[in-house]
């Protein structure tokens, strides 16, 4: 979560209005508490959200470390090894409570036969990137 937008990657398996359904609610909620606590009424979001279809594989992966630089991209955070709360941590070091991610699932859909080599390569990937990022705003044209 930035200032100004999410990057949330889900998948659904229920049926095509489930994750639109949940990003209304989910986004209406953050809104709401927001302007609460604020003492405001204005709106929160400047627009509707943007889904993309991620495919599996190669497309899944880049689309991880996209997510994973953001941020880092954008200037204002640290490689994500040094971030608290971020996805490439959920991925590189798995909780025991309260997991976020379907590991198992997540390395059949990026094609990986184990979780280890989808780790390994998630790393590999960040790490490549990170030193092709020797300017903020390149990430758009990073090929991962």
């Amino acid at each position: 979560m930035t200032s100004n937008h999410i990057h949330l990657l889900v998948q659904d398996e229920k049926g095509r209005e489930v994750i639109p359904e949940s990003i209304k609610l989910v986004a209406g909620r953050i809104g709401q508490e927001y302007n609460r606590r604020k003492k405001r009424k204005e709106s929160f979001w400047e627009d509707r959200y943007h889904a993309t279809a991620v495919e599996t594989g190669h497309h899944l992966l880049g689309c991880i470390v996209y997510i994973d630089l953001n941020m880092v991209d954008a200037g204002v955070a640290s490689p994500p090894s040094e971030g608290a709360f971020c996805g490439f941590k959920e991925i590189q070091k798995p909780r025991k409570k309260s997991v976020l991610i379907e590991h198992q699932k997540l390395s059949e859909l990026s094609w990986f036969p184990s979780y280890d080599e989808l780790r390994m390569a998630q790393q590999e990937l960040v790490n490549d990137s990170l030193i092709k990022l020797t300017t903020p705003g390149k990430l758009n044209g990073l090929q991962v």
